[in-house]
């Protein structure tokens, strides 16, 4: 990185889009006499990362042009626009640590709400077992409730989460990928084991819904122990809030694309990237080809592996871009003709072992307006195979199966599979054991004049925050060599 634009790395970890932008020097980077390029720099994606990363370039005095696959934006940000309460299907709320974030929605028009008070006066979770609701106290005294002494009153869902934050050797999140890290990046499952679990306990509390991998044995503890410690950062910050867009958190991507100066073209599908000394060639699905100096691919690297890139990628990187893991989740928003858990008397946000998986209630003020369920994992992927009828078929049969009450009151308005989306194969990315340390940073490291963005690629924040830093990045990357 040039003197000029050298930035702390503080300031980069939890610095804004503004700060960043105005450490940059401004610069005029023209295309020369006769060239044909529609812009300096080509950004390929227009989610939260692709769209950080052409704002800071057009900061920093680039022109650019922003390739979206989809007809809309946003990327893994997805609002059921249409469904009471707006649940989201992807990017559910935005922390006090999201300064990025943050500042995108206030700099661009976005109305934030807080939603913290809603939440934590809604807290209740109904556990369903083979079909059945068991209350917390029965829970306590249950034959299937396999956890030991003290830990018998905790709910599955709340085992693993209090091992991780008691256990965890990160004070902060940064660094965590380091090489001196490597002895933390073995299995969840072998972790958990250290601290005493049984495979029962491991079966119950992580593998039956699975927020990272498919099972305890497929992702790496070391990034469970940065989520953590990310998320306890967070938790820190005062005063307490979760925002949420008043209208729907694609509202803030959707304004992002509109603030840009450059040119941003839907359904315009990638096929090809060709790095040369002299600059980069895209080729589009439609066969048009367009030139321009540096190229950031905001893409999961579940898309990543698609395309065809020249020089061909080698090594670790090579890996970890063919390699690395995408979170299979698949959701679906419902609606009640009547409320029927006034009448069974049982909160409907359930945690259930069964293809429910989760379901979380979305309220307008006190009272419920849709249910959001989310299945994770190998859930997931099976009810991705019974089609989109069979699947909501499936989710209606076992809440009525689990909740009597109702009964021919649901139907499904909304749903999506993030791995049935050819654009997202999946969603947040997984770290199998001992490839934290293995891959990264050489993962995203420039490869050519090809550079690399997307939540993968973030080293201090997660989720939508970490794809707007790794966007920052990648952009700061291709200024350097304009």
């Amino acid at each position: 990185m040039t003197q000029n634009n050298t930035i702390d790395r503080r300031t980069f970890l939890l610095g804004t889009a503004a700060t960043l932008a105005a450490s940059a020097s401004p610069r005029v980077l023209g295309l020369a006499s006769g060239d044909s390029a529609p812009a300096d720099v080509i950004v390929v994606g227009a989610g939260l990362a692709g769209l950080a990363a052409a704002l800071t370039l057009e900061a920093g005095g680039a022109s650019t042009l922003v390739l979206e696959a989809q007809r809309r934006v946003g990327g893994k940000m997805l609002t059921f626009s249409k469904v009471p309460g707006l649940p989201e299907a992807g990017g559910q709320s935005i922390g006090a640590g999201y300064g990025r974030l943050i500042a995108a929605a206030n700099q661009f028009g976005v109305k934030l709400v807080d939603v913290l008070p809603g939440q934590m006066k809604h807290r209740d979770v109904a556990l369903i077992l083979d079909g059945q609701v068991v209350s917390r106290e029965a829970w306590a005294t249950s034959p299937r409730n396999p956890f030991p002494g003290e830990l018998h009153k905790l709910m599955p869902w709340e085992y693993a989460p209090m091992v991780f934050g008691r256990s965890n050797p990160l004070q902060r999140p940064e660094g965590w990928y380091e090489p001196a890290n490597a002895a933390l990046d073995t299995s969840v499952h072998e972790f958990l084991r250290s601290k005493g679990a049984t495979e029962e306990m491991i079966a119950l509390a992580y593998n039956t819904n699975t927020s990272y991998g498919t099972s305890a044995h497929d992702v790496s503890a070391l990034q469970m122990f940065f989520i953590e410690s990310w998320g306890r950062v967070q938790r820190q910050i005062q005063p307490q809030y979760v925002y949420k867009a008043a209208d729907g958190n694609q509202r803030i991507p959707e304004a992002m694309a509109r603030a840009l100066k450059g040119t941003l073209r839907l359904d315009a599908a990638v096929r090809a990237v060709d790095s040369a000394d002299s600059g980069v060639t895209v080729t589009l699905a439609s066969g048009e080809r367009l030139r321009a100096k540096a190229v950031v691919l905001a893409l999961p690297y579940s898309v990543t592996r698609q395309l065809a890139i020249t020089p061909l990628l080698k090594g670790v990187q090579a890996e970890a871009i063919q390699t690395l893991g995408h979170q299979p989740i698949t959701q679906f928003a419902l609606v009640s003709r009547k409320p029927f858990w006034k009448q069974d008397g049982i909160e409907p946000s359930m945690w259930s072992d069964g293809l429910l998986a989760r379901s979380f209630a979305h309220r307008e003020g006190d009272e419920v307006i849709s249910i959001l369920v989310t299945a994770y994992g190998n859930k997931a992927t099976i009810l991705d195979r019974l089609g989109r009828e069979g699947a909501a078929q499936r989710i209606i049969a076992e809440f009525e199966a689990a909740r009597p009450a109702a009964k021919g009151q649901l139907r499904v308005v909304a749903q999506h599979s993030w791995s049935m989306d050819p654009w997202a194969a999946g969603d947040w990315a997984i770290f199998a054991p001992g490839t934290v340390t293995r891959f990264m940073p050489a993962m995203y490291a420039p490869h050519g004049r090809i550079h690399f963005c997307g939540e993968q690629t973030a080293i201090g924040n997660r989720g939508m925050e970490g794809a707007m830093e790794s966007g920052e990045r990648a952009a700061i990357e291709a200024l350097d060599v304009l």
